[in-house]
Order: C-alpha cells, then structure tokens, then sequence
C-alpha cells in the first residue's frame, strides 16, 4: 500500500506540472503534443514493467 501511495503522489505530482507548462523549445504545436504522447507511453511502460517485476519476485518467494 505504501509504493502505492508513493506512485500516486508523483504521478499527480507530474500530471500538474504537465499541464501547467509552456514548453519554449518544441512550442505548442503538434511536437509538443508527440514529445508528451511519448512520455506518458513510456511512463507507462515503465509502470507496468515494474508491477510485473514485482509480482514476479513475490511469487518467487512464496
């Protein structure tokens, strides 16, 4: 439950400043919208790659 707590304030803490922001280098146009696309994907690759670490290794040990 903690990690749980943990992933959701980052994640939150993230998505605000995500939304908050002006990016000055890529603008506002379609590579803006392409470089977040690609973050939140891998993101979320990363997130499920560690919750199946995880649940591999706890059934490693039982």
């Amino acid at each position: 439950m903690n990690v749980l707590t943990i992933l959701i304030s980052f994640l939150s803490l993230f998505t605000a400043q995500a939304f908050a922001h002006t990016d000055h280098a890529l603008g506002d146009g379609s590579l803006h919208t392409f470089y977040h696309i690609t973050f939140w994907v891998v993101f979320a690759l990363v997130v499920y790659k560690g919750y199946t670490w995880f649940k591999k290794k706890n059934a490693q040990k039982n």
